[in-house]
């Protein structure tokens, strides 16, 4: 019986230069939701000598920024992205508690099993075809602390948001990217089922204008709202942030 094929996010070498360069920005200005991130799991990190994963890394700027500030923790980043990881490594190369793999989250269970003490998923089940396996692969590589991020709506529904770049190379003949909306009860749940003992969950408002960049490109902005608040849209897709710390 063949093994379940899992879907690749950057598709080959298209849009490399792009896709590297719109991730360095990260480690040139930390983001507002990296700053919750970092935030929630400090406490984690200055405990002992926590070995640490990020799955789904690109190009590591959270290492670049929580590296140095925890000298006792050993980071390792996983991206099924040869070139992200390359620049991982660039990035970091004056860093000691680091290293880099190529690697694939959908397989952790059986390449890492239970290895991590913190684990954290940015930035990634809303931009793939559905969590659950995904879930499933970070959840068997992780001890004690998940720590995840994604766009969430609190009532029983899903949202599957395929998105067509045409004017990227990886947009020119398919869509070539998601801006999936899941189901907080129902994501919450399903944690439950993996092994899930407590649930924290954190709403994210960002509190900065981001100025529209590129139209014919996602990349996120700001609006400003009846009620004074801002909210992140992406393109034409607004993004309901929600942070949650699930304990193992």
């Amino acid at each position: 019986m063949s093994k379940k094929k899992h879907p690749t996010y950057f598709k080959g070498d298209a849009d490399k230069e792009y896709n590297i360069e719109s991730m360095r920005k990260y480690v040139r200005d930390k983001q507002e939701l990296d700053k919750l991130l970092e935030k929630l799991v400090s406490p984690y990190l200055s405990k002992g000598s926590p070995q640490v994963l990020d799955a789904a890394c690109g190009v590591g700027h959270l290492e670049y920024h929580f590296a140095p500030q925890f000298p006792n923790a050993h980071f390792t980043g996983i991206d099924q992205t040869r070139y992200l990881i390359e620049e991982a490594k660039n990035i970091t190369a004056e860093m000691p508690n680091t290293e880099f793999f190529v690697g694939d989250i959908y397989t952790l269970g059986e390449t890492h099993p239970k290895q991590f003490d913190i684990t954290y998923c940015w930035k990634t089940f809303s931009w793939i075809p559905a969590y659950e396996d995904a879930m499933r692969g970070v959840v068997a590589a992780t001890k004690s602390h998940l720590f995840v991020n994604g766009l969430f709506y609190e009532g029983e529904i899903d949202y599957e948001i395929k998105v067509r770049e045409h004017t990227k190379e990886a947009g020119a003949d398919d869509f070539n990217v998601y801006f999936n909306i899941y189901s907080l009860p129902r994501f919450k749940r399903f944690c439950t089922e993996l092994g899930a003992k407590k649930i924290h969950e954190y709403d994210f408002e960002i509190g900065i204008d981001l100025p529209r960049g590129n139209i014919d490109h996602v990349g996120t902005y700001t609006i400003k709202l009846e009620n004074g608040k801002r909210m992140q849209m992406s393109g034409a897709v607004p993004m309901p942030w929600k942070i949650l710390h699930i304990e193992l």
